[in-house]
Order: C-alpha cells, then sequence, then structure tokens
C-alpha cells in the first residue's frame, strides 16, 4: 500500500500582498505532519507537508501534488490538506474557490490557486478513495470532488472507492475563524480552530469500540468536539461521493480499555437506519428476518437528509425484493416502506 498524504499551508505573504498572516496556518501545516507521522495507518514516509518555498506559487504546489498523486495505485488513499486562505470570484470564467500560495495578492485571482486544478489532479489519480481536507474561507462552497452523481453505490458493499470533502465550514456563513482554540491543549491551541479540533480527535481517538476511525467518525467526532467546545465555532461540513461512511482512514488512538464495549445489533429501525448510515459491520440478515422492521428502515432513510441515505435505502429495497417473495411477506414488507413514497 502506497498511500499519501499532501499537507499544504502557506503562511508567508508577500508585505504588499494584501493577504493577511497568520502563525495559525503554519503551526497546523507542522501538526498535520507530526499527528499523520504517529498514526500507524499512516506513517512519516507517507506524509510530506510541503516547506515554505515549495507553496510559493500555484505552480510548486500543482507539482507536489502530481508527484504525490502519481505514487498511489488502486486500493490506495490519496489525502490532500489545504490550511490558507480561500477566496471566491464570481465573476471570472468557471467561477470557483480559489487557494492562497505564497505569492497571492488580494483581488487579483491570477495569483491564487484554482480548486479546480486542484480537483482535476486528484480525480486523475489512481488511488481508490481520495480525500480533500479543507480549512479555509469560503470551503462551503467546495462541491464534490467526484463526478457530481448523486448515487452512492459504495455505501453497503466492500467497495472502497470515492472520494470526500471535509470543510471547515458548512452553513452559509464565508468566513473561517483563524485564530487558535485556547480550550485545546498543547500546540493544537495554536491550529487554526478546525485543524486544531481535528488534530485532536485524530491524536486521542475516539470511545467507538472500532480500533479504526471512519469517515463518519471522523465528521462526527470533530463536530461534536467543536459543538461541546466552550467557544463558538463554525460547522464542520463533509461531502462524499460513492466512498462508504464507513471506510477506514485513520487509526483509532484511543487505549482499547477506554473503548465503549462492542454493542449489540441494533434493535429498533431507528437504531438500524443510524447504524447503516455510519457503515457500521451490522448484520444486514438479520434485518431482513423482519419485513416490517425493514420497511419501516428504509422509510426512515426515504426521509433523511443524511448524505447517502437514498443509496442505501435503494440497496436494501433490491435485497428486500428479493428476499420477501410470498406475497404476505412482501406485503407487511411494502405497507411500511411505500410511506416514504406518499405525497
Amino acid at each position: 500500500m502506497t498511500s499519501r498524504a499532501l499537507v499544504i499551508g502557506p503562511a508567508e505573504y508577500a508585505p504588499d500582498s494584501g493577504v493577511p498572516r497568520y502563525d495559525e496556518i503554519g503551526v497546523s501545516a507542522v501538526q498535520y505532519g507530526e499527528v499523520l507521522a504517529g498514526n500507524p495507518m499512516w506513517g512519516k514516509d507517507r506524509c510530506r507537508v510541503l516547506m515554505p518555498e515549495e507553496v510559493r506559487t500555484a505552480e510548486s504546489v500543482m507539482s507536489a501534488l502530481e508527484t504525490e498523486a502519481r505514487r498511489t495505485g488502486p486500493g490506495d488513499i490519496l489525502m490532500v490538506v489545504y490550511i490558507g486562505h480561500g477566496a471566491y470570484w464570481g465573476d471570472v470564467p468557471g467561477a470557483e474557490v480559489h487557494f492562497s500560495v505564497g505569492s497571492s495578492y488580494k483581488d487579483k485571482p491570477w495569483t491564487w490557486l484554482s480548486s479546480w486544478y486542484l480537483y482535476r489532479a486528484m480525480r486523475l489519480c489512481r488511488a481508490d478513495l481520495k480525500v480533500l481536507i479543507a480549512d479555509c474561507c469560503y470551503s462551503n462552497m467546495l462541491p464534490h470532488l467526484g463526478n457530481g452523481l448523486d448515487s452512492l453505490p459504495g455505501v453497503l458493499d466492500d467497495s472502497g472507492q470515492g472520494t470526500c470533502v471535509l470543510t471547515a465550514l458548512k452553513d452559509d456563513n464565508v468566513r473561517a475563524w483563524p485564530l487558535g482554540c485556547e480550550a485545546l491543549p498543547g500546540p493544537l491551541a495554536e491550529c487554526t480552530p478546525f485543524s486544531g479540533h481535528t488534530l485532536d480527535v485524530l491524536r486521542n481517538g475516539t470511545t467507538d469500540h472500532q480500533p479504526e476511525l471512519t469517515l463518519g467518525m471522523l465528521r462526527d467526532a470533530v463536530e461534536n468536539e467543536m459543538r461541546r467546545c466552550r467557544f463558538a465555532h463554525d460547522r464542520p461540513r463533509m461531502l462524499l461521493n460513492d466512498a462508504r461512511e464507513g471506510r477506514a482512514l485513520f487509526t483509532n488512538r484511543m487505549d482499547p480499555a477506554r473503548r465503549a464495549p462492542r454493542p449489540d445489533s441494533p434493535v429498533g429501525a431507528e437504531e438500524w437506519a443510524a447504524a447503516l448510515l455510519r457503515g457500521s459491520d451490522c448484520d444486514l440478515e438479520e434485518l431482513l428476518n423482519d419485513p416490517r422492521k425493514t420497511g419501516d428502515v428504509v422509510a426512515l432513510l426515504r426521509t433523511s437528509h443524511r448524505e447517502g441515505a437514498a443509496a442505501v435505502a435503494r440497496r436494501i429495497d433490491e435485497q428486500a425484493s428479493l428476499r420477501f417473495r410470498s406475497p404476505r411477506d412482501f406485503a407487511r414488507y411494502w405497507n411500511k416502506a411505500e410511506r416514504a413514497l406518499r405525497p
């Protein structure tokens, strides 16, 4: 496995650039490198933190990205972490979010790195899973990294393919707060809030019983930690395309003795729906033994606003159609599932 992580954190700009300098950007980049180097799923040899001279221009950043992307192949993960300034100009051709580099100037879009170029390089690489973590202003305006399709065929099967975009912003506020969060321990307090809390989760893990942090677990843990913080923070966002929420991305660093015991199989329909969306390794055969409960779960998933819920519902519906052959069982299932289709 040759999975690669690239960390981009331009913290230095020309004095007359009009782009503010924040030490938190550089500290965050260094901390990502240290935390990833210490995570067993990654390690020092698989993580590259770009030096100040390497984030000076869009060309040097893209050259580094293409180099790392070429090192990946089928079965691998390509993860790009960007910490810096984001901008958006709606009056340029193909308006996209732009990322700052060391030579960027305020109000000069041609000196910034268009996210389109970064997306293109990531899409073209052969890695199965492509992950972008974006900590910058306007990150909530970044689109899916994938091909834009609404279907998520990898939600329930063993496919590890797909894309994931995790951003510092979720709601309408386009400004990401750059100054550190004093509630975080040690050097993490000197990172940007989103990066600091994300790194805190990666460094300490979670109490979930699973030995690995999945995409869904990471999103939920970061959001919960930032919500519980004594300081107000923006809400992060995750966009998945084909990637399962249950796809492992990092080792869970929590001491196994402190993790929660492995839960029993879900009982109620809401528990089943939540477990399936998390990608938990629950026995779907157990659910399909009960036509009515299966119908309740499909109805919940069809009305859920969670990303991937519709794809999970379709997958279960396909299996239910094969399983419930007798008119009686199918009627029990359909009477429950069709509630979500009523106008």
